[in-house]
């Protein structure tokens, strides 16, 4: 009787132990499903805590990565060429409205300097003959001295003057080979050579102040061409930044600097425009001093030797 029971028992024993096996196994089996394996296979020491994507160290040559206003990285391609801010580059990258009216002023300039040189070289050349040629008239004391006195003397304004009034002259003496002359007929003679002298001054007088209305055009309106560009310029850049959302100083200063860069071309081409212009109005102002002055001698010295001849 007791080996019966002593023999259910060890039966009962081995069939909880089974049980009791089946039930690890499934356990293990249900967390092996839950873990993945490379986590199930590494020691909880050895997991690396999941972390952000952490940028590559930048090396001292690097460029910082562009980011958006909230800091984000933008992928690599999204990385906008940089804007050159040199003159060339800005230039280059302007409106073509900018770009036009920077082209205009380029040409101003160009139109000043050019008018410089050419009226510089007609300034000193016909106040150079001019004096050479009232140092012989100043020397002479009749009509016929000067005629000899400056036979062959260079074109000069004063010496085209001189023709002018000797022409009025000649016909007088042709009309009255025997110096039978009145005070009225002398008066009259003294008068008509200075119209002549007169006009002959006109028309050098005109020679000598051509192109001086495009310097005073160049030197009055080229700033406010160039701020006609900066203005446009700066229009096209803000409308370019409310369409990219762009806030930052170096997504507005490039725009706006090419904007600027009209107006100072635009005070490049109006500065030498006036200063040039100034200094051209005094010369012109001298010689016509001079021609001014030649007219009166010629006058005296025709009205004296007519005083003689009558």
């Amino acid at each position: 009787m007791v080996m019966e029971i002593a023999h259910h028992g060890s039966a009962a024993i081995a069939t909880h132990r089974k049980r009791a096996v089946a039930a690890l196994m499934i356990l293990l089996a249900a967390i092996a499903l839950q873990v993945p394996p490379a986590a199930a296979q590494t020691s909880p020491a050895q997991v690396p805590v999941a972390t952000a994507a952490q940028p590559a160290p930048a090396q001292p040559g690097d460029a910082a990565p562009p980011t958006t206003q909230a800091g984000a990285t933008l992928p690599a391609d999204a990385v906008v060429a940089p804007v050159r801010l040199d003159v060339v580059g800005m230039v280059a990258h302007a409106d073509i409205v900018v770009q036009t009216v920077m082209g205009f002023l380029v040409l101003c300039s160009i139109a000043t300097w050019t008018i410089l040189i050419e009226k510089s070289i007609l300034l000193g050349r016909a106040r150079r003959l001019s004096m050479a040629f009232l140092r012989g008239f100043r020397d002479a004391r009749t009509v016929r001295d000067i005629a000899q006195k400056i036979n062959g003397a260079p074109e000069s304004p004063v010496s085209r003057m001189w023709r002018a009034a000797k022409q009025e002259w000649d016909l007088f003496q042709t009309a009255h080979p025997d110096n039978h002359i009145t005070a009225h007929q002398a008066d009259g003679l003294v008068q008509r050579m200075a119209v002549a002298a007169t006009i002959a001054q006109e028309s050098e007088m005109l020679q000598m102040s051509r192109s001086m209305g495009i310097l005073a055009t160049i030197g009055s309106t080229s700033p406010f061409i160039g701020l006609f560009g900066t203005v446009w310029g700066i229009l096209t850049s803000f409308v370019g930044i409310a369409a990219s959302k762009a806030t930052s100083l170096s997504a507005v200063a490039p725009g706006i600097a090419e904007a600027l860069l009209a107006t100072a071309i635009g005070l490049v081409a109006a500065i030498p425009a006036v200063m040039i212009y100034n200094k051209f109005a005094r010369q012109i102002s001298q010689v016509s001093g001079m021609l001014d002055n030649f007219q009166g001698e010629l006058a005296t010295l025709v009205s004296r030797e007519m005083e003689v001849v009558g």
